[in-house]
């Protein structure tokens, strides 16, 4: 089942009163801002060879785009090719190869995680369970689970297909995909009490709506046949596989809730609480003007960005007023952020997206 969702380019939320240790969930992005053509093993990236077979996944330029994605278009990309096999031959395949990185920095062992990305297929070769590029695990034993593959249906169409872990009984999309397009893939992972019987499930979703799915769907693309396979004991590990299919992945997000690693891109977001409208503004210059309406704040606040990780990027007092600038538009590049809000008349906390 293809996924074709609208959404509001502007939308009013509500905003609580929350803790701040409690407001950074685990998430972690990686959008390969890296000089293109390095390999995802150099030092300075981060990832790291899994097995014997070293992988020559590289960052590939440009990044991938999806309309409404905050992560569309920022930094670049990486190419996972054909696993090589000193064979010319292009129906020919080498080895399993994998690169692969921490994205929590604690094992995630009950609740749900999400995984989401953009993903472009070029090139697929045969198709069964060695037709996988992406998967999770955890952090000791890295049983790779959640595996996202892509094969041809025969007529030159695109298909996508999704287990658990490992097995050859594989689900396949009934709908038809396009070559050298970006979708928007979703992996879910739930954590259920018991043996093997964890939850996975796979959304795919294709350009053309006017946003991204801020609410979980229902009912997701595809649920993996070998749903009752074992269980991770825990997730830490993201793992991109070279085997039988070339692709472009990007905006890589790895969270504890839908909203985790979804976000859209918008440039004015109204949100209320405790009677207080807040407005997000972007100038024309690239700053942000924060517009609190309602009753004053009293007293000086200050008003922080911090990025999904919970960094501290900037820091400003708000001088009395409940309108001012944020000098940003130096310090940010295009993504999500988190606006905090804090003093006497209370801590408020909001995802944000920067235009840049």
């Amino acid at each position: 089942m293809k996924l074709k969702l609208k959404f509001k380019k502007i939308f009013t939320a509500n905003i609580m009163l929350v803790v701040s240790t409690c407001l950074f969930a685990q998430t972690n992005v990686e959008n390969f801002d890296y000089p293109e053509s390095t390999l995802l093993t150099d030092a300075s990236i981060g990832f790291t060879v899994q097995g014997s077979n070293s992988p020559s996944i590289s960052v590939f330029s440009p990044g991938l785009e999806y309309s409404g994605l905050a992560v569309s278009g920022v930094g670049n990309a990486a190419h996972i090719n054909i696993s090589e096999d000193g064979d010319t031959d292009p129906n020919t395949y080498g080895p399993e190869r994998i690169a692969k990185k921490p994205f929590f920095s604690s094992s995630v062992n009950s609740g749900t995680v999400y995984l989401s990305f953009l993903g472009n297929i070029t090139t697929t070769i045969g198709g069964d369970y060695n037709n996988f590029f992406i998967a999770v695990s955890d952090y000791l034993s890295q049983s790779l689970r959640g595996r996202v593959m892509a094969k041809d249906d025969g007529s030159g169409n695109l298909i996508f297909g999704f287990t658990k872990g490992y097995s050859t009984d594989i689900n396949w999309t009934t709908d038809l995909y396009n070559y050298n397009e970006t979708y928007l893939f979703v992996v879910k992972y739930e954590f259920v009490a018991g043996d093997n019987n964890d939850v996975a499930s796979l959304f795919i979703f294709e350009q053309g709506g006017d946003g991204v799915p801020f609410t979980e769907p229902s009912t997701p693309t595809l649920i993996p046949n070998d749903g009752s396979g074992s269980d991770l004991s825990n997730i830490k590990i993201l793992h991109l596989r070279q085997r039988k299919v070339e692709a472009v992945v990007d905006g890589l997000s790895l969270g504890m809730s839908w909203s985790d690693v979804l976000a859209e891109t918008l440039n004015l977001e109204s949100f209320v609480s405790n009677q207080r409208s807040v407005k997000i503004f972007q100038a024309e210059d690239g700053n942000l003007v924060i517009d609190v309406l309602g009753p004053h704040l009293d007293g000086d606040h200050m008003v922080s960005i911090f990025n999904l990780n919970g960094q501290l990027l900037l820091k400003q007092n708000t001088n009395n007023q409940n309108r001012f600038t944020l000098d940003t538009k130096s310090q940010l590049q295009k993504g999500a952020y988190i606006l905090g809000i804090n003093g006497s008349s209370g801590n408020y906390f909001k995802k944000f997206i920067f235009v840049n």
